[in-house]
């Protein structure tokens, strides 16, 4: 359990702390959407289709890793240093790479069929739900220059 508590939340949230910091705005607003999307997704997947090697291993990985990396995507996207298919390639493949690791470290196992492959298309749904909150939200939030000082 303590990999999972380092890796899916301590380390995450290592990170999350500088983003809350200085971009509490945007945290605010996207990490509730990432972690919903997050329990959602491995709440459906932990049922059929993968299971974590500890019981409730998961959680720290629906309140850590995986909204931190929703907010720091879309501050990717805001920052306009990629454009936005490449950061949605970039963070789905670097977070797929990362569940691999966890699957060859034997912390996770794929069963009903489940592969890597179906978890680049999980990552990506994911990521597509916050892009399509941040652009909902967009429409009522003015995410200006000011965000980013």
């Amino acid at each position: 359990m303590l990999f999972h508590i380092m890796v899916g939340f301590i380390l995450p949230w290592v990170l999350g702390f500088y983003l809350f910091r200085n971009q509490t705005m945007l945290f605010i607003i996207f990490y509730p959407m990432g972690s919903a999307t997050s329990f959602l997704i491995n709440e459906i997947g932990s049922t059929y289709f993968w299971k974590m090697d500890k019981v409730l291993a998961l959680i720290w990985y629906d309140l850590g890793l995986y909204p931190i990396a929703c907010c720091l995507f879309i501050c990717s996207i805001l920052l306009k240093k990629m454009s936005t298919l490449i950061t949605l390639l970039v963070f789905t493949l670097g977070t797929n790479f990362l569940e691999l690791l966890t699957v060859l470290l034997g912390k996770l196992e794929y069963q009903n069929g489940w592969n890597i492959y179906w978890s680049i298309v999980s990552y990506l749904l994911a990521y597509l739900i916050v892009y399509g909150y941040y652009k909902l939200v967009s429409k009522f939030v003015s995410f200006n220059t000011w965000m980013f000082k």
